[in-house]
């Protein structure tokens, strides 16, 4: 009975060191929890996977700052590997000017897994203000909106943009949005305005926002979260297509490992509380 009251009083600087433990292990030393993909994070995976070395290229727009590095940065470095392993060639840009940033670091991390050639297997619009217009803009032709790239060279120069007029020369739009100006504005101006076929990642806060539109066919698929970049990586990794740190995924067990510790602490918590209670009534 003693061992039992004893639940109850447990140091808190013990549960914080515990909680500690539970959330840096995964980070450091990876441990592999199985994760369940759902639906709408397949149908944007098996969207890209239709698509090949012949086919027009993929357009990412990086609508998303530092702050939502966590859970929007894995889905960016996740369909990029897909792209650079099938050989599919991609365009990038922001809406964001944040997102720019992003978007070299994603460059340069993954030129130590692919040999890839800048111009001709990928290009960076980069970050032009008025969203709305530039997205109209790009709907008619993307090089009248960027006449240079991100680097400052002539955007008709590039071997890759030199057949990417506008949208209909883009096979598959993927936005990752943070917020505003974001995937409600390509939704609007690219989908609605251009039949551009849209695909759609998000924070996790942000998701049930999109879902409707998921299920109208508008948006072809949606990767919700540190939860949906966890997902993509699983289903990249599956297909051998990188062997890098699957970030999203280490941050999911540890996420899931804090929650059950927390959890195991709780229960322990109200079943001293309870058995003490109940002894003190035997007493009286």
């Amino acid at each position: 009975m003693k061992i039992l009251e004893s639940l109850t009083k447990i140091p808190r600087q013990i549960i914080f060191l515990v909680i500690a433990l539970a959330v840096a292990g995964p980070l450091i030393i990876p441990i592999g929890i199985p994760v369940n993909v759902m639906p709408q994070t397949q149908k944007l995976f098996n969207a890209m996977e239709e698509l090949g070395p012949e086919s027009k290229p993929v357009l990412i727009s990086c609508d998303f700052d530092p702050q939502s590095l966590p859970e929007l940065y894995p889905m960016l470095l996740a369909i990029m590997r897909q792209c650079y392993a099938r050989d599919v060639k991609v365009v990038l840009m922001a809406l964001w000017p944040q997102g720019t940033s992003m978007v070299e670091l994603a460059f340069e991390e993954l030129t130590a897994e692919f040999t890839k050639e800048y111009g001709v297997d990928y290009a960076f619009l980069g970050y032009k203000v008025g969203a709305a217009a530039v997205l109209l803009g790009m709907g008619e032709n993307i090089e009248s909106v960027f006449p240079n790239d991100f680097y400052g060279t002539p955007t008709n120069s590039l071997p890759l943009m030199s057949s990417v007029k506008n949208y209909k020369d883009i096979s598959l739009v993927v936005t990752l949005s943070t917020g505003d100006p974001g995937w409600r504005f390509w939704l609007l101006y690219a989908q609605a305005r251009y039949g551009a076929r849209l695909g759609v990642g998000v924070t996790a806060v942000s998701a049930a926002d999109v879902y409707p539109y998921v299920e109208t066919g508008q948006v072809i698929g949606l990767l919700s979260g540190m939860k949906g970049a966890s997902e993509y990586e699983t289903l990249v990794s599956q297909k051998q297509y990188s062997r890098g740190i699957l970030r999203a995924s280490q941050g999911m067990d540890a996420q899931s490992l804090g929650h059950l510790f927390i959890m195991i602490f709780i229960l322990i918590g109200n079943i001293g509380y309870f058995i003490q209670q109940r002894s003190r009534k035997v007493q009286k």
